[in-house]
């Protein structure tokens, strides 16, 4: 077995049975890293030193007799570059951290390792991830390993590429507006974004380090990876309160159930209101739901009652936007208030944002909990909800907020790379992404499945039983 092309799963059965070192594993990783990684640049910080070293202490603890080995043990894997890693630097490429060096693991990190992983190092993201293009001014732009001329996605654009051109079998994420799916989507891996503070927050950045928190809502945290074990898996580990954050609940995850195709019911959506999707991921969301029927499922054409999208959006964005305001001094926030009446919706709700307002800051919570119901509601007629990740496959590099041609027509930037998951942010719900189809142009399509808040385990039991359905993981051609 090349442990380059098994999943993170496969490589710990080996090493446990002994088929397999980590040494090995983690030496053949960097090879491949040392061999492709230039072209894409999706690793930007390599710790070869480092993980060599964590790989001959995990084969030294497997060689004791009676050594109790984690679930990840021996396993190298790829962290997000705004992820603290005690002793690696943590920019988030923002320059005024080019010199942050972290002291100690974030939350998640820490969970990782104790869990056995040995990290590799760490990946690409743009500036204080906030773009789903991924051109960091402190690392340079990765490409997509599909095709160079597009990019990866973002903000874990470098994961997501990493995963694909198979120099990680796992990568650790964080998503707020689909910084999660879209790169899993973007480079044909698996995604899961798990339900709002399921994961604690802790050593990522944003917030800035030293600053007081405000990224309280919607931020979440979760694994990309090869395969839905995977995925389940690195969630399994990474899960619960730490002790830091109020926010983080102490809701178990429970057993994931085995479904039968035939016992499952599946709404579908393959294009919203707010963005028309291309006809190629119509196709595969309408060719993917007719597997899914063949196959046993009950699937119909359905999305919650009285959804509001272009209001959802527009709170969605306010919501983030009060966020990423709320530090900033009046005199920094009142240059965007002329902005209120732009024919731009996300100029449009920086203005609202900016004001910091906050009659109207609880009125949106207001209106959120409306459509948390909303959506929580659909779940009572269905098990999960599959529907686009984007509007379009990868499309080409291209200045940030440049409008997107979808199908030839050109769309708003924020719109496009947000229109479909953002809701899964603004609700809070758990989605994971499957590579479903391909594009024309040879690009892959993902999809993701939604649910109910805390209930990934369903979630992913739904998954296993559509990744069943699916071909195989799909590999970019230049990387096989």
């Amino acid at each position: 077995m090349d442990p380059c092309f098994a999943t993170a799963t496969q490589i710990v059965r080996a090493i446990r049975s002994g088929k397999l070192s980590s040494l090995e594993a983690t030496q053949l990783h960097l090879d491949r890293i040392a061999r492709f990684n230039g072209p894409i640049n999706a690793l930007v910080i390599i710790d070869s030193d480092g993980a060599l070293k964590a790989a001959r202490a995990a084969d030294r603890a497997r060689a004791r007799k009676g050594a109790k080995l984690g679930p990840l043990h021996g396993v190298p894997i790829t962290i997000k570059e705004a992820f603290d890693v005690a002793g690696l630097a943590t920019t988030a490429s923002h320059p005024p951290l080019k010199d942050n060096v972290a002291a100690v693991d974030a939350s998640s990190v820490a969970r990782l390792r104790a869990a056995g992983a040995v990290i590799l190092g760490k990946t690409n993201v743009p500036e204080l991830c906030m773009d789903f293009q991924c051109n960091s001014p402190i690392y340079g732009e990765t490409k997509n390993p599909w095709d160079a001329t597009r990019g990866p996605g973002g903000s874990t654009g470098g994961g997501g590429a990493a995963v694909a051109a198979r120099f990680t079998p796992l990568e650790l994420g964080s998503d707020i507006g689909g910084s999660v799916r879209n790169p899993s989507h973007f480079n044909g891996v698996f995604g899961l974004k798990p339900t709002e503070w399921r994961v604690p927050a802790r050593g990522h950045v944003p917030d800035l380090p030293g600053q007081t928190r405000t990224v309280r809502f919607m931020g979440t945290f979760g694994p990309l990876a090869r395969s839905v074990a995977d995925l389940e898996l690195s969630l399994r580990l990474i899960a619960g309160p730490d002790g830091h954050e109020a926010e983080a609940a102490p809701v178990p995850i429970g057993p994931t159930p085995v479904f039968k195709p035939r016992d499952l019911r599946i709404a579908v959506l393959d294009s919203n209101a707010l963005m028309p999707a291309s006809a190629d991921t119509r196709a595969v969301v309408q060719t993917t739901a007719k597997l899914l029927a063949k196959a046993g499922m009950k699937v119909k054409a359905a999305q919650p009652e009285g959804l509001d999208w272009e209001r959802a959006w527009d709170d969605w964005s306010d919501l983030y936007q009060y966020e990423n305001r709320a530090l900033q001094p009046l005199t920094d926030r009142e240059r965007f208030f002329a902005n209120v009446d732009s024919p731009d919706p996300s100029r449009r709700s920086v203005a609202r944002a900016a004001r910091l307002d906050l009659g109207a800051f609880f009125s949106l919570l207001a209106r959120r909990d409306e459509d948390i119901r909303r959506c929580e509601a659909l779940f009572d007629d269905y098990d999960a909800w599959l529907m686009p990740v984007v509007a379009t496959a990868a499309f080409k590099r291209q200045k940030s907020g440049a409008p997107i041609p979808v199908d030839g027509v050109d769309q708003h930037y924020f719109r496009v790379g947000t229109a479909y998951t953002f809701l899964g942010n603004f609700t809070g719900q758990p989605s994971i992404v499957l590579p479903c189809g391909f594009s024309r142009e040879g690009l892959p399509i993902g999809l993701q499945i939604t649910g109910k808040r805390w209930a990934e385990a369903k979630l992913l039991g739904v998954a296993k039983a559509i990744e069943k359905l699916l071909p195989p993981c799909p590999l970019p051609p230049a990387y096989a």
